[in-house]
Formats: C-alpha cells, structure tokens, sequence
C-alpha cells in the first residue's frame, strides 16, 4: 500500500472491529509472537503476486506486555483488488472470516500485512502510516500490527518486518522483533476441518522467507542431550518432548503475565519466573517432573524493613495438579489466591506452607 487509499481501508477494517475485542491498557511489547508456519504462508502468498501487491489480515490475541501474537494470517479474498502500488482486500470476505475465527477460537483482528514485492520499499508508506493511524484512532483500538513483505534483491526471498502502531500515536510506528514460534499453529491445522470456513489458500506450495529482525525461545530446546551436561538423564528437560511441554508453559504464561523469563537454577532445574503485585514469583520444575509437581515460590519484590530474616527464604506454594490439568491455569489459580489472601490478612509475613 504504497499509496494512500485510507478511505476504503478504514472502511474494509471496520467491517470487522465489531468482532474484534478491544486490548486493555498501554502496548509496550516489542515483539509480535508468531508460528513459522504462518510466516511461510504469508511467504507464499506474497509470492503468488511477484510484481503487484498483496495483502491480507492477522488474527490472534495481545499479551499484557502488548505484544501481538498471530494465530491466523489470512490472504486475499477473490475479489480483492490488486494494483502495482495499492491493495484492497475484499470485506465480505474478511468479515466472514473474522467472525468465524472469533467465534470458535476467540481470535481478535489484530492487524494487517501487504506486500511491496520488488518497490525496494521496506518500511511502511507514508499513506500506509496515516491510514493505519485513521483506522486505528476511528475504530477504538489500542494497538495494530501492519507487517510489510519485500522480494530480497535479485532474489524470490521473501522478508517480512513488522511494525506497531498505538492509538494517538500521530502515525508513528515502531518496528517488533518476530519471536518464532516452531511448527504450526494449531488454529491453522483446527480451521482445516471447519466446513464453511474462506480458506483461500495461496497457489504457491512452497517459499523462502526471512522474518527481519528475528528470534526464538531460549529454552535450551535445540541443544541435544549428548552435548548438554546440565541436565540428568532423568529430567523432563532431557527430552525433547519435555522441553516442547515448558515452550508451551512459557507462552500459556506469557499470555497472562508480564515478562515471563526462563531461568535454570544451580541444580540444573529450570524454572519460569515473573512478578505481580509487588511479589516475585518462580515456578520451579522438579527434573521428575510429571511425577513430582511443580512448586511456586514467592517473596517481595522489595521486603519490608525488618523482614529480611522471616524472607531469608521464598516462601513455597504447592500446586494442587491432577494428571491432565492445565498447569497453567493452577498457577494462575494459586497466585491469584495468594495475593487475595494477603490483601484480606495485611501481612506480608511468610507462613510455612500453603497446600
């Protein structure tokens, strides 16, 4: 969108806001979460229109921190309109979609993407900057992605950068780094089977593509057991399936909670680590995990005068979990307690056990 259309754009966009749920407070990510799955679809949409533009939208969700995470990228509908220098996507189609990804997933629109294949144009237009602003200030939102795809020079790589905007923003954006997500996204493989649903799949079956800056998970998941001493063969982490089940705590948590980190403590086990409310918390994974449960620990961010010997040690909380729960839930759950309890008491002074 390399030139200003914002009129039919505003218009296209507001045929979804009303399924679209609002995000709450101020964005202050600088990453946009997202499958590599989906990065490639987007790929080889954009290749499908290698000397005109293209486009589509992103669903998916914010976390507190603001950062965006993309569940669904959707391409053109049939009757979108391509030019060399402007894309229109068709409403009908996105308003379909949309309402079918909220409705069985709770997926909000949370952003856009077009293509500037060969225009050497690698950050968004002025028009795309003031139109995305109009959009984003008429239709109440907080915050929108537009992410903008480029053939590499002399070359059918795709590369794809994303950029933020905020409401009230005067049209300045902010580009995110992508944090990968592995494999597919399971939205994608779930709307495979929906009957009634605009796929609108792209032509090309396969694309090489660069997300522009990027990153992944450190979970120490790509490091084999062979050369990683600083796990027991008994541990979850040993396994590539265990280190799977801790990326999918992380992001389940990160959903919730700000600035989630993956620490490993002394003894080779790993933990997740995040504050609220004044309070550090750390939930610490037994390297016999499942068999052992997970404990959460907790202590002031900043332990009151007096206090240091009674907070010498965090206090421990036991997570209730049966085989099948929702780990994450539980920790939410005992948290959320927690904090309850000590507005009722008005102590901060630790006890020896909650279980």
């Amino acid at each position: 969108m390399a030139r200003g259309h914002s009129e039919k754009f505003r218009r296209t966009i507001a045929a979804s806001a009303h399924k679209r749920t609002e995000t709450s407070g101020v964005s202050r990510g600088d990453k946009a979460l997202i499958y590599e799955g989906e990065l490639e679809t987007m790929a080889r949409f954009a290749t499908d229109y290698p000397s005109i533009e293209t486009g589509g939208d992103l669903f998916g969700f914010w976390t507190h921190t603001g950062s965006p995470v993309i569940e669904y990228v959707l391409g053109p509908g049939e009757t979108a309109e391509h030019d060399d220098a402007a894309f229109y996507q068709e409403s009908s189609f996105l308003k379909s979609a949309g309402a079918i990804l909220h409705d069985l997933h709770g997926l909000q629109h949370v952003g856009t993407w077009h293509s500037h294949h060969r225009l050497g144009l690698t950050v968004p237009s002025s028009g795309d900057s003031s139109t995305m602003q109009r959009a984003l200030d008429k239709n109440g939102f907080n915050a929108w992605l537009l992410t903008i795809c480029n053939f590499a020079d002399k070359s059918d790589r795709v590369e794809m950068r994303a950029y933020l905007y905020r409401t009230h923003g005067g049209g300045e954006r902010r580009q995110l780094t992508w944090l990968i997500l592995p494999g597919s996204s399971p939205i994608r493989i779930a709307m495979e089977a929906v009957k009634g649903f605009p796929h609108g799949e792209p032509r090309t079956a396969a694309s090489t593509y660069e997300a522009i800056p990027s990153t992944t998970f450190a979970v120490m998941a790509t490091t084999p057991q062979t050369t990683s001493p600083t796990f027991p063969v008994s541990s979850f982490m040993a396994t590539p399936e265990g280190r799977g089940e801790l990326h999918r705590f992380f992001q389940g948590l990160s959903a919730l909670e700000q600035d989630v980190e993956i620490l490993q403590r002394e003894d080779g086990r790993v933990s997740l680590a995040f504050e609220r409310d004044g309070y550090a918390f750390e939930v610490v994974f037994p390297h016999s995990y499942p068999v052992v449960k997970p404990v959460v620990e907790c202590r002031p961010v900043d332990i009151p005068a007096g206090q240091e010997e009674s907070w010498k040690t965090p206090r421990t909380l036991f997570v209730a979990m049966d085989r099948g729960d929702n780990i994450v839930t539980r920790i939410e759950d005992l948290v959320t307690t927690f904090l309850v309890n000590r507005e009722h008491t008005g102590s901060d002074v630790p006890r020896d056990r909650v279980g």
